[in-house]
């Protein structure tokens, strides 16, 4: 289990409960790796690993304990702390036009991994715009019936993306919040 998780889990629990929590997402994690693996490639099992079925494990654990709300409260926090770092990232870079150009190009890379099936629209100076129409992170989460972390996932882009410089995120539905496509747009700032 990931150290921050632990440590405000035992902060959030008494011990007992937190080491049942911790005992309970080690064996869940295990055995969703034992699953995944064979259903997934390699790139996409390395995402899963590392990304998502740890949160699912570790959200899906804390429901046997407390309200799906509290858990679902707690994941997002831990969430969110983790995606502010790469927000900070995201926010120095988009200040220069080298650094949007930077962004533009790796995330159109990025976009090619079979984690997503999708389609850039425009890749230029003024806009990147791409829809995606397939998630592991969506199918993940319906898989394993937890589609309200699949919204978590989605509205972690706000905080990624949301303070940038130079390009500002617009996206008005994604397949988390039940659309048939996830539209992103970063458009430069007027």
């Amino acid at each position: 289990m990931k150290d921050d998780m632990t440590k405000r889990l035992y902060c959030m629990f008494d011990t007992e409960i937190a080491e049942s929590i911790e005992k309970s997402y080690s064996a869940m994690l295990d055995e969703m790796y034992l699953e995944q693996e064979p259903m997934l490639s390699s790139t996409q099992f390395k995402v899963a690993r590392k990304i998502i079925l740890t949160r699912i494990a570790f959200y899906l654990s804390m429901k046997r304990y407390i309200d799906g709300e509290d858990a679902l409260a707690y994941m997002s926090e831990c969430f969110y702390k983790k995606t502010k770092a790469v927000s900070r990232y995201i926010k120095f870079l988009s200040k220069y036009e080298c650094g949007c150009a930077f962004f533009r190009k790796v995330f159109a890379v990025i976009l090619r991994a079979d984690i997503w099936v999708s389609e850039i629209k425009r890749n230029d100076k003024d806009a990147f715009i791409f829809d995606i129409t397939r998630c592991l992170y969506k199918d993940l989460c319906d898989f394993y019936k937890c589609p309200e972390l699949c919204k978590m996932f989605c509205d972690g882009d706000w905080v990624v993306f949301g303070e940038m410089k130079k390009l500002k995120l617009e996206r008005k539905c994604t397949l988390g919040y039940g659309g048939d496509v996830c539209d992103f747009k970063f458009k430069r700032h007027p």
